[in-house]
């Protein structure tokens, strides 16, 4: 018998939740405890922006590359394969529920190492020569975890970017589709008129390469500054 109350994640509930100006760890941890069940089954449409961001990072045989909020673990194989047994791939995820899905995507890959932490606070053995960040709005609107990130990052490394964004004030409709299909993935609506923009204090060179969704996705790439 129903109590009759909404569940956390009703879906008024999550859009104004995500009214609050910064990311919330705690909110995210809930919402991926509950995602992680069926979460490959809802990101198919995004499958070709990962391979899009792979091949725009080019990682190279003997690398380090961070894989950044990895999710279920989706790229790490593909990865690896590039980087070959020389190198290393360091997936992060800070929900211990996507992160066991990310274990178990990477099949025991020796150059493939798991962090289960949040980005702010992750330690990496190698400094990466490339990083992926695929769907981490979170992640770009948290500096902290944009420090923790780059200093463990060489300068020159390059780095891949995907996610959502905003249409201007013409593309409401299309806007509104995108937030309500977004709104469990992301625990704050600041900053997507312009995601990258906190990027371009550590990669000035940053640029849109291309664009999604009606325009509602986005693909950049830039490399880290020797700042």
């Amino acid at each position: 018998m129903s109590s009759g109350r909404r569940p956390w994640y009703a879906p008024r509930s999550t859009l104004l939740d995500n009214l609050r100006p910064h990311p919330d760890r705690d909110a995210a941890l809930a919402r991926y405890a509950q995602l992680a069940v069926r979460y490959e089954g809802t990101t198919t449409r995004i499958r070709q922006v990962r391979q899009n961001v792979i091949d725009l990072l080019a990682p190279r045989s003997g690398e380090t590359v961070f894989d950044v909020a990895c999710g279920a673990g989706a790229m790490l194989g593909a990865l690896a394969s590039r980087v070959g047994p020389r190198g290393h791939v360091v997936g992060i995820e800070q929900s211990p529920e996507m992160a066991a899905l990310a274990f178990a995507a990477a099949g025991g890959a020796p150059n493939v190492q798991l962090r289960c932490d949040p980005v702010e606070s992750f330690v990496s053995p190698q400094r990466a020569d490339a990083l992926a960040l695929c769907y981490t709005h979170d992640v770009l609107q948290n500096p902290q975890a944009l420090a923790n990130l780059f200093t463990q990052a060489r300068p020159g490394a390059r780095v891949a970017v995907a996610g959502l964004c905003l249409l201007p004030w013409w593309g409401t409709p299309v806007n509104a589709w995108m937030l309500w299909g977004a709104r469990r993935y992301l625990t704050t609506w600041h900053g997507l008129r312009e995601p990258w923009a906190p990027l371009k204090a550590w990669c000035p060179d940053l640029r849109i390469v291309d664009r999604y969704h009606l325009g509602t996705g986005y693909l950049a790439m830039g490399t880290l500054s020797g700042r």
